[in-house]
Order: structure tokens, then C-alpha cells, then sequence
């Protein structure tokens, strides 16, 4: 690993000094396009700055200045039969500088001009690695959750096991639960344990959702197959303060409170994030049970009762900004705790009524930001530790059914296992991010991650060691995994062509007890220990066609290591295997955007040769183990679209299609499987949605908005199979499949509707909204049935 550290290092180094040699200059660039109220290209428009250096925009609106050198200026446009238009503006050293600059006819009596800087949101739309983003500044009122967001959001796909707080398993691609990593400002989640996921989540402390998909940024240090989720934070700029608090069916009650303060001298800063959540969960599924008088089994509509989920969660930091030495610095301390009911066993095939598992931490983290060299050089430093409590509670001599009737027995546990586990994780996270750019066309950027973990724990009700009452749980698993980054982005064509090369770098290794679920005596003969490391390569490009309209490609071979419980087990009902060796991935993306103020589309393809999935699967009720089973292979689109009309109006739609299906497979017995769907996982999916946005209606700045959301899930197979008994016409869109199971989950549709209002004072708003409206049977992740028609009231503050 030293030595592979040091080839990184090398690499680095020479090609830095190489670049450095060549590109000597830290000036700056402007970029930029022209366009008419219609957003259509002016060409032959002169743009000057300080009426010193000019330049004129060409065939598709675009200008450029080259090498100009930081500080202020005047950038002033003109074009024959439009208004003249006159901004200041202001440029860093190697600055890359993008605007679009909107000029207004001279017989318009509007004296007014934009020129617009793109967004965060939208430059990250734009990357090379394409990148799903959600605005989650834009939804923060509404009474909604950022899983749903997600959702409606083009060929994304997620799955909970029931309602509120249950945990969500994200598919996109054909990808999901592991292959998928969790970041939040780039920094690895998994130290937050579930006190901080997307299915708790209040969408005021979040500025975006970035959901990358295939390709990852270099600065997403991880060992991804499918993509990454990136959750974005508020930017700290100025003192804000934001409450919020809804109410809705099942006594769900969501609280949430942030605020930060900057001095006026902005030196500098401290602040919070606070949210609470609380939900019974008590809505009605059909549930199988016996006839009283034939004891035959019969489907009854029953209220859950044993499904409640409680957390509480709080962050404050504070530090200072803008000194020599610092860019930022920042202390902060994250603490949560969590309480989940657990109403069935993986199917909804029994009742329990007293298993719970808690969780809770506390998380100290340190990051430090600075730029050097006139900001060439920046530095990006994050680290953490904590202890990640996890406890697990099945110790009732009883039992209950779907009535919520007790029956006593006399040996311990509802479940087949009984468990009082009490498993601590001492977790640390590093990350370093360096990047040095050599001059406006061409950055290297290098990044490593280490996510350390030492497990221990205790269970009464446990395994021990064989003549011995040492509880197993109490002998100590190590887990240690490096991620090695580096990356080189080059521009091209006056940055109209972009690429980046990326190069990445796996190590791991973990040590445990590798018990199985028939084992009668463990000894330390059964510990073992499983490393390996890897190499992985990518690249992505993009071509700006014209200031509305691009086109990107990205290819990579990349790898996703065992994760420690996948290694380790939970010892309880999922055992260990040491056996387990990565996931493997050949990953081709190719789309086209175009976007307008009033029009957008995009249209993506991928293709996808995965070998050695690890699936969770079962072995020997109720015992399940995580098993590299299976090679997956195929391709996949996705269309979306949004139009705004008649200015107050906007209709969005999206749809995927994608076609994954096993391959290499040689046990004669289970041969008929090859080229069988990826099992469990939808192959089409699509979105609308339809929305109204009102000023000034009942009083001036006053605000309201009015939405429709629609979802359709084409049936899918929980199992596997044959082929030939899928459902058939164009893209398997017709008819079902010939087969009668259990297994199979049915077409589904959800429809939602929704409004805000904003009070003129524009500090308050009321959001409603109505999910499931028509109140249809829906279903998620291994057919367990989600909640019917709700009602959600959420009312905000913000100043």
C-alpha cells in the first residue's frame, strides 16, 4: 500500500511541476453568451471591459476574454437595435468567469437587463459527471420529504420497508443499497450511522441534492458502483434563522431548527442544525391470518401496531472565515439518538409487538479550507471521531398476532433468535482534498479517504466461545478502508470541450469472528481476515454545442469493496462471510442536454457489465447472509422534460426504461436464469407533475403555489424468473407476467397534491398536501405495503 501511496504521490508531483513549467500565468477567463428576451443567439454583439479590451460574441452568442488579469471591471454590451447594457463585475486570480448576458430591445420600455452567473444548481447539472440535482431551497415549504423528492426525480427509484424512518434503500441503474454511497459536502455519511438519512431528513438545512450517476467527482472520494449521493448544505453568508414544524396522519409530528450567525465583520461564525421526528406509523396493510373456526389463512385489513419511529438530532459548530491563515475553520459537534419499532420480520409474514433497536453518538468533526498561490492551490480538510452505540431489544417471553393479541411463552424472543446486543463502533474519518490548477485550462485535483472502524460489543442472549462464557460479541472486528484519488480536467475549444481523466486506488482489510448460523462451538480458530487492494479508471467528457445545449459522455471501471456488515454480520439473524470479494463494474453513460428559461429536455443511455453483486439472501430461516451471487449486464434510457407556460404554469415529466439481466451463469441446475431479469428491481418507471405559481394574489408579495405530482411503477419480480413468462409487448409494457405469486408486485399508481402560500411579509409560510389521494395499495421493497391516503400540514418561518 506505501508503495502504491507513493506512485500516487509521483504522479502527482511530476505532473504538477511538468504543468507548471508550461502554464506560469494565474490570469483569468471570461466565457459567456448573448442572447435576445427568447433566449435566441446574438451575433456581432461588443462586449468590451473597462473600454479597454473588447471581443464580440459569435455564431451561437458566445464571447470569450483570455489571460485578463483579477480585480474590477466594467463589462459593457451593446448590439445594434438593443438596449446597451453596463455591470460590474469582479475576477479572482484564475478565475473562470461564465455569464449570460440577456439584452432587451431598444423599443421595449423596460429598462431593465440580466446578466446572470450561473447558479450552483445549474453549473452542477452542467458538470461532466452527470449529476441529478433537486433544489431543495425551492420545496423547503412544502410538506414534503426529500425521499419524494428523490422519486420524482428521473431514473431514481426509493425503497423503504415502511413508513417514516424506515431505512431507504436508493436504486438507480440498476444499482443499489451498497453499490450506492452517501456523502454530505463531500465528507462519507457512514459515520452518522441512521441518525442522518435521506428518509429522516428536514429539507430546510439541505441548499441540494446532487445524485451523481455512474462516474463520481474525484472529490467524492469512494468505492461506488452505480453513483453517489451528495447532500449539500446551506452556504454560511449571512445571519439566517429557519423553523418549521408539521403535522400530519399516523401522529407523525417533524420539527425542525436552524440559524446561523455572521458578525458584521464576517470574520467569524456559529450555528445549529436541530431536527425531531415522530411517527405511530399506524396506517393499515393487508396482512395474512387464520380464520377463527377453519384456521385457514385469510387476508385482513389491520392497523400496524408496533411500527413507531423516534429520533432526535442536533449539530452546532462554530469558527472563523477570511483570515490569512484560514479560509474556514469549523468545530462542530453532531449528537443523535433513535428508537425503531419493528412490526414484522423481513416479509410481512409475522407480528411482533416489543423488538426495537436503538442507535446514538456523539460525533466530533474538525474542517479547515485555504487557498494559496493567489488560489491555485486549495486545501480541504476534514476528521472525525466518534463511538456509534447500536442496541437491538428481543427479549419478550411471548408472542403477539396481527390483532395485537399476547400469548405467553416461555423461552425469550419474538423472533427465533433472541438478542439483547449492545455492539459500540469506534469510528474515525479522514478526508484530504488537494487541488492545483496550473492555469484556466487545465486542474489536477487528488483526494483520499480512510473510514476506520473497531467493533465490540456484548450480547446475553449470544454466541460464545466454545468451553468458555466469553460472549463472542465482545471479541473485537477491525475494519480499515483507503480510497486514493487523483484527477486531471482539462478545457479545450475556448472550455466548450471539457475532459477528466480519474484515476482511483482501493485498499481494505477486516479481521472477525467468521461464526455461521449452524455453528455450535466458536473458538478463536474461526477468526479470520480478509485485504485486498485495486486499482479503477474513468473518464468523462462534454461538449457545449451552443449556450443551450450540451452533450457529455463518461466511461469507468470501478470496483466497490465489502462493507464491514456485510463481513461482519449483525449476530443476530445475519451471519458473517469472510468469502466475500468486491463488486465489479464496467459503467458507459452517453446523454444530451438542452435547456431554455422556459423549456428543458435531456435524454441519457448507460450501460452496465457487473460481476460479483454481493445480495443479501437467505441460507437457513431465519438466518440471511451477504453472498457475491450474481452478473448483471445491460443497458438503460431516461427522458425528461419541463415547459413553463403562460408564465404562472409549469409541467415537468420524466420516465425510465431500463433492461438488466443475468449472465454467466454455468450450475446446469440454475442455468435457465441466464438473461433473466435482475430480480427485485423496477424496469419502468415514469413521473409528471403539473404546477401553479401565483404573486400578488390576495395582497402584494404575497405567494401562492399549487401542485400535482404523479408516479407510475411498472410491475417487477421480487425472485427470478424464466424469460419467457415476462410480461411482453414494446419494452415489456403490456399485459403481466404468466406467473401467480406473491412475489410479484403489481403496476402501481400514487398521486399527490399539494399548495404553499406565502404571506406577504415573506418570513411565513403554510404548506399542505395529500399524498396517495385515491388512497391505492402500494407497495415497497420485498412487497412490504406502504401507508394509504395521508394528510400533511407543515407550517414554516424564515428570517
Amino acid at each position: 500500500m506505501k508503495f502504491c501511496f507513493q506512485r500516487l504521490l509521483f504522479i502527482c508531483i511530476i505532473t504538477a511541476i511538468s504543468y507548471s513549467f508550461g502554464y506560469s500565468q494565474s490570469n483569468s477567463n471570461i466565457r459567456g453568451f448573448v442572447l435576445d428576451e427568447e433566449q435566441n443567439p446574438i451575433v456581432g454583439a461588443t462586449i468590451t471591459l473597462n473600454e479597454n479590451q473588447a471581443s464580440t460574441s459569435g455564431e451561437n452568442g458566445s464571447f470569450s476574454f483570455a489571460n485578463v488579469i483579477s480585480g474590477k471591471y466594467e463589462l459593457t454590451v451593446r448590439a445594434l437595435g438593443y438596449e446597451k447594457v453596463q455591470e460590474n463585475i469582479s475576477l479572482n486570480s484564475g478565475q473562470r468567469l461564465e455569464l449570460t448576458i440577456t439584452l432587451l430591445k431598444e423599443t421595449s420600455k423596460i429598462s431593465e437587463v440580466t446578466v446572470v452567473g450561473k447558479s450552483q444548481v445549474q453549473q452542477a447539472k452542467e458538470q461532466r459527471v452527470r449529476a441529478v440535482v433537486i433544489d431543495t431551497r425551492a420545496v423547503a415549504a412544502q410538506a414534503t420529504s426529500l425521499t419524494e423528492l428523490m422519486n420524482q426525480s428521473t431514473g431514481i427509484r426509493i425503497r423503504q420497508s415502511g413508513g417514516l424512518g424506515s431505512r431507504p434503500e436508493l436504486s438507480m441503474n440498476g444499482f443499489q443499497g451498497r453499490s450506492i454511497k452517501y456523502f454530505r459536502d463531500g465528507i462519507p455519511l457512514d459515520y452518522l450511522g441512521d441518525g442522518f438519512n435521506i428518509g429522516s431528513l428536514p429539507l430546510e438545512i439541505l441548499d441540494r441534492v446532487e445524485v451523481y450517476k455512474g462516474v463520481l467527482p474525484v472529490s467524492l472520494g469512494a468505492d461506488a458502483l452505480g453513483g453517489a449521493v451528495n447532500l449539500v448544505g446551506r452556504p454560511i453568508q449571512q445571519s439566517t434563522l429557519h423553523a418549521s414544524y408539521e403535522i400530519a396522519s399516523f401522529n407523525t409530528h417533524r420539527l425542525s431548527l436552524n440559524g446561523t450567525y455572521v458578525p458584521k465583520n464576517e470574520r467569524w461564525f456559529a450555528g445549529a442544525d436541530v431536527f425531531f421526528n415522530h411517527s405511530d406509523n399506524d396506517y393499515k396493510a393487508d396482512v395474512s391470518v387464520p380464520n377463527p373456526e377453519t384456521r385457514n389463512p385469510e387476508i385482513k385489513n389491520l392497523p400496524l401496531f408496533h411500527n413507531a419511529f423516534t429520533n432526535y438530532y442536533g449539530e452546532f459548530y462554530a469558527g472563523v472565515i477570511n483570515r490569512s491563515w484560514a479560509d474556514e475553520l469549523r468545530l462542530g459537534v453532531a449528537l443523535f439518538q433513535l428508537r425503531r419499532e419493528q412490526q414484522h420480520p423481513a416479509l410481512m409474514t409475522d407480528a411482533y409487538g416489543a423488538i426495537e433497536s436503538k442507535q446514538h453518538t456523539i460525533a466530533p468533526t474538525l474542517r479547515y479550507k485555504k487557498s494559496f498561490l493567489d488560489g491555485r492551490l486549495t486545501i480541504d480538510q476534514f476528521a472525525s471521531y466518534n463511538v456509534l452505540n447500536t442496541q437491538r431489544i428481543d427479549t419478550l417471553r411471548g408472542r403477539y398476532d396481527w390483532y395485537g393479541n399476547f400469548t405467553p411463552k416461555a423461552e425469550p424472543g419474538e423472533s427465533r433468535l433472541a438478542s439483547l446486543s449492545d455492539i459500540q463502533e469506534a469510528q474515525t474519518t479522514v478526508r484530504t482534498n488537494l487541488a492545483y490548477r496550473f492555469n484556466e485550462n487545465h486542474r489536477l485535483e487528488f483526494n483520499y479517504v480512510l473510514t476506520n472502524a473497531n467493533r465490540k460489543g456484548e450480547d446475553p442472549y449470544g454466541a460464545k466461545l466454545a468451553g468458555t462464557d466469553i460472549d463472542v460479541l465482545s471479541l473485537a472486528s477491525t475494519y480499515q478502508k483507503q480510497v486514493f484519488g487523483l484527477s486531471l480536467t482539462d478545457y479545450f475549444l475556448d472550455g466548450k470541450l471539457q475532459n477528466e481523466l480519474i484515476g482511483k486506488f482501493y485498499v481494505y482489510q477486516a479481521e472477525g469472528i467468521h461464526n455461521t448460523y449452524n455453528s455450535s462451538d466458536v473458538s478463536e480458530a474461526d477468526r479470520r481476515k480478509q485485504s485486498g487492494n485495486y486499482w479503477g479508471i474513468a473518464d468523462a467528457i462534454k461538449y457545449q454545442l451552443n449556450p443551450s445545449s450540451l452533450v457529455r459522455a463518461s466511461v469507468e471501471w470501478a470496483y466497490r469493496l465489502p462493507e464491514r456488515d456485510e463481513l461482519f454480520g449483525n449476530n443476530v439473524f445475519v451471519v458473517p462471510n469472510f468469502e466475500l470479494t468486491p463488486e465489479q463494474s464496467l459503467n458507459v453513460n452517453l446523454g444530451y442536454r438542452y435547456d431554455k428559461p422556459n423549456f428543458s429536455a435531456e435524454a441519457n443511455t448507460f450501460y452496465r457489465n457487473t460481476k460479483d453483486m454481493i445480495l443479501l439472501v437467505p441460507i437457513q430461516a431465519p438466518n440471511a447472509q451477504y453472498q457475491n451471487l450474481e452478473n448483471v449486464k445491460g443497458y438503460g434510457f431516461e427522458l425528461d422534460f419541463s415547459y413553463r407556460f403562460w408564465t404562472n404554469y409549469k409541467a415537468n415529466a420524466n420516465a425510465t426504461w431500463q433492461d438488466l439481466r443475468l449472465f454467466g451463469i454455468t450450475n446446469a441446475q440454475n442455468a435457465w436464469q441466464n438473461d433473466a431479469r435482475l430480480r427485485n428491481t423496477p424496469y419502468f418507471f415514469a413521473n409528471a407533475g403539473l404546477q401553479a405559481d401565483y404573486s400578488d394574489l390576495i395582497s402584494k408579495n404575497d405567494r401562492l403555489l399549487v401542485f400535482l405530482n404523479y408516479n407510475f411503477l411498472r410491475e417487477f419480480y421480487l425472485e427470478t424468473i424464466p424469460k419467457d413468462l415476462e410480461a411482453g409487448g414494446f419494452l415489456g409494457l403490456s399485459g403481466s407476467a404468466n406467473i401467480t405469486s406473491d412475489l410479484l408486485i403489481p403496476d402501481q399508481h400514487l398521486l399527490s397534491v399539494g399548495s404553499t402560500y406565502r404571506f406577504p411579509s415573506k418570513k411565513i409560510t403554510i404548506g399542505a398536501e395529500v399524498k396517495n389521494l385515491m388512497n391505492k395499495d402500494l407497495f415497497d421493497y420485498y412487497r412490504i405495503q406502504r401507508a394509504g391516503r395521508s394528510f400533511h400540514l407543515k407550517l414554516s418561518y424564515s428570517i
